[in-house]
Formats: structure tokens, C-alpha cells, sequence
């Protein structure tokens, strides 16, 4: 049995929808229809009714679809964990990482660690804290660069046991204000005086996101939040041109090494630490559980040397 089809079967029962599940597999819609037809004919039942704009399952496909969405994790878990075994003997190192990394020293520590192992080779993933732990578990990363709460290194759960932490450094949520903003030559700020604000923030479904409307919730008000974006520049912008403010880490706002002086001078902001403060660790995990390339243990070793 073609797993493929299995895995096509189980999109189009998804979208119910045979242009929709076509432009999902990067397929033309008559290569689909035919694999769902031969699937068909191999189990020996119809597994969809299928009308001139849907198709719908089956009492047969809706009994086959759990099993056929297992095959299909199943597969790519056993492809996944091959590539990783295959990454390992290649000497391929993996990292995921928090974004923003300029500004949190990372490239220049990928820069150096490339220095000192020239052969080394490296694949880095930008992502979300929020997902960089699930990059640990399915094996895409064989370490990650991750941002937690103070609360989070407090509460590890089962799943969590396995991971070792080396602490990188901290940051502290802060206040962007226009310069021109009556609260911008305070030397700190809390959350309550913002209350009535216009807030921008990294985008929902982040950790960044999370800290800042729990921190505003816990300050006895729901924040007005009017933007949301991934990109740190496009919330500075509205920030100096919309007259509204943002919470940030303090390290997003730090001049990356190496960088020239003129990238952060007469800037139309001005940054202002939450008081009272809320800070967040910046670790580098990995997975006691999981066998690590050669890279993988230098890179761990120049991390904790250095």
C-alpha cells in the first residue's frame, strides 16, 4: 500500500475539498483523484461521496481516517528520526533558536563557535519559544535557544525531566515610548500607569505575547492592543509614528555586536524598565536522552567555556 496516498487521503478528509487538498499536496487535482481511487480499490470500500463541489467521508473512511493519520505520523516520525541519525554522522548540528538574534549575541556566538570548529556544520530555525520545545521532542533540533519564565523553570513538567539547561543570560520586560510621550523621562514605570495606552505587541500565540498581556491582566487592567507583529522594526515604527507604546524585552532594543553606532543613534524612542521588574531566562537545552553529534558536544562544550 503507497503511504502517499494514505497521507493524501488523510488532507483531503481534512478539506473536504479536492482543489484545496490539490494546492495543500502541491498536486493537480486529477493525480489526486486518481491515488484516492486506487487507495480505494485497494482497501475494496469508497471512502468519500463525493458531489460537484465536496467530497465527504464515509461511514468506511471515517472508520479508516485515526488509522490513517497514525501511518502518517508514523512515517514521518521514522523519516524524521532517520534524518536526524543521518544529520548526526554528517556532522550536521541543528539549532533552533528564539528570533532576534543579532541582538541577543547569537549569531556572533555562532560566528565564533564557526571560528574555533571551521568543519562544524550548522543549521539554524528561527521560531517562537513556544515552539522551539516541541523541536527538542520530534528531533528536528538536536539543540535549542529558547526564552522561559521564571515561572516555567519553576514548573518543569514529566516531559521537561529530560532537558539539561545552560543558562545564557536574562532580560527584563521594558516600556517603548515615543520621546515626545509625557511618561518618557521617567526613570522606571509600572504597568497600571499604561492602562489607558495604546499598546503594540509581538504577535498572539507567542511567549512574548503571553508575558505581556498576563503582566498587564496581573496590573488590574486588560491592555487596548491595537498591532500585533513577528517583526520587532514594524512595532518600533508604530511606536515612533502611531503615538503608541510597546512592551518589549530590553535586549530587543540592544545594538548587536559588532554593529556600527550609528544604527541606534537619535532614535525616536526611548526605553523604560517595568517596575516592578519581570524578567525572563535565555537558556541553551538539549536532550539528555538523545545521542549528540560531534558538533553538537563541541558547541555545548564552547558554550560553557566561554
Amino acid at each position: 500500500m503507497n503511504t502517499e496516498y494514505i497521507h493524501e487521503f488523510v488532507v483531503l478528509a481534512e478539506t473536504k475539498n479536492f482543489w484545496e487538498a490539490s494546492e495543500r499536496l502541491f498536486m493537480n487535482q486529477s493525480t489526486l483523484s486518481k491515488h484516492i481511487k486506487s487507495l480505494e480499490a485497494e482497501l475494496g470500500v469508497a471512502l468519500f461521496t463525493r458531489t460537484t463541489r465536496r467530497v465527504e467521508l464515509t461511514n468506511y473512511g471515517r472508520t479508516y481516517l485515526p488509522y490513517a493519520k497514525a501511518i502518517s505520523s508514523s512515517e514521518y516520525a521514522g523519516l524524521t528520526a532517520i534524518k536526524r541519525l543521518q544529520n548526526i554522522e554528517n556532522g550536521l548540528l541543528s539549532i533552533g533558536s528564539i528570533p532576534s538574534m543579532p541582538q541577543y549575541g547569537i549569531t556572533y556566538l555562532l560566528a565564533q563557535f564557526q571560528k574555533k570548529y571551521p568543519d562544524a556544520s550548522i543549521r539554524i530555525t528561527e521560531d517562537d519559544p513556544i515552539n522551539l520545545k516541541e523541536y527538542l521532542s520530534n528531533k528536528s533540533c538536536e539543540i535549542i535557544i529558547t526564552r522561559e519564565t521564571i515561572n516555567d523553570l519553576g514548573n518543569t513538567t514529566e516531559s521537561d525531566q529530560n532537558i539539561v539547561r545552560i543558562p545564557y543570560l536574562q532580560d527584563h520586560l521594558a516600556i517603548l515610548l515615543p520621546k515626545a510621550h509625557p511618561l518618557a523621562k521617567e526613570k522606571e514605570l509600572t504597568l497600571l500607569q499604561l492602562k489607558d495606552e495604546k499598546f503594540c505587541l509581538i504577535k498572539e500565540g507567542s511567549l512574548m505575547y503571553e508575558i505581556s498581556t498576563d503582566a498587564c491582566r496581573r496590573a488590574g487592567f486588560i491592555p487596548n492592543v491595537i498591532f500585533t507583529s513577528h517583526r520587532i522594526d514594524s512595532i518600533i515604527d508604530m511606536v515612533s509614528n502611531q503615538n503608541c507604546i510597546a512592551l518589549l524585552m530590553d535586549r530587543h532594543l540592544q545594538k548587536p555586536q559588532n554593529a556600527p553606532a550609528s544604527m541606534t543613534q537619535d532614535a525616536p524612542w526611548t526605553l523604560i524598565p517595568v517596575s516592578p521588574e519581570i524578567k525572563t531566562q535565555i537558556s541553551i537545552c538539549y536532550n539528555s536522552n538523545e545521542p549528540l553529534s560531534k558538533a553538537a558536544k563541541q558547541f555545548l562544550n564552547f558554550c560553557t567555556s566561554n
